[in-house]
């Protein structure tokens, strides 16, 4: 016979002592049966109980006194309030006199160079591996498909994917080296 393990000896004595209390308290022993000390209890008599006389109750009460000692909170109370200084004599400045205007030459920066077209399409999103990735544009009712380095309408060139925006290129001479991002629809 092989020696049991230290969980199947933790069962075994689990399980006797759930038929141990099984057996003690469903076989009408005195523990649980009815027929021990509990019929006896339940024949005491107490009396009747006591009876509380409200008139004779004293029916003086204290005052509150506002000045008295809080036995629930601990500070240190505030100083008392210091006095403001007196106000000082206000004095009125000299009247000042009035400036004969300066005339000063506005120099103007150069006009600003202006500003790129912007496309005409919107970035859904993208297809494809990480390393090899294709922008789905919509322009429309349109689809367009285009990978980095293709020309997009003959006037756009797809240069970079960023987390969630494409950096679009022209390929006009008066655009070169301009680059615009466009952000993912949401």
């Amino acid at each position: 016979m092989r020696r049991l393990t230290s969980r199947e000896t933790v069962l075994l004595l689990t399980v006797l002592g759930v038929a141990t209390l099984g057996w003690i308290y469903g076989s009408g022993g005195a523990l649980g049966g009815g027929s021990g000390k509990g019929d006896e209890l339940a024949k005491l008599d107490y009396g009747d109980p006591p009876v509380v006389r409200l008139a004779r109750l004293d029916l003086d009460s204290v005052g509150f006194d506002v000045k008295a000692r809080n036995l629930f909170s601990y500070y240190t109370p505030p100083p008392p309030p210091r006095q403001a200084p007196p106000p000082r004599p206000v004095t009125q400045p000299p009247p000042r006199q009035a400036a004969p205007p300066v005339q000063q030459n506005i120099v103007r920066p150069p006009t600003a160079k202006p500003k790129p077209p912007s496309p005409g399409f919107r970035y859904i999103g993208f297809l494809g591996p990480k390393d090899n990735k294709i922008a789905v544009l919509e322009k429309g009712d349109e689809i367009l498909l285009a990978a980095v380095g293709e020309v997009i309408e003959g006037h756009y060139k797809l240069v970079d994917f960023k987390y969630e925006t494409l950096i679009i290129g022209y390929t006009s001479e008066r655009w070169a080296g301009e680059t615009t991002e466009l952000p993912m629809k949401r």
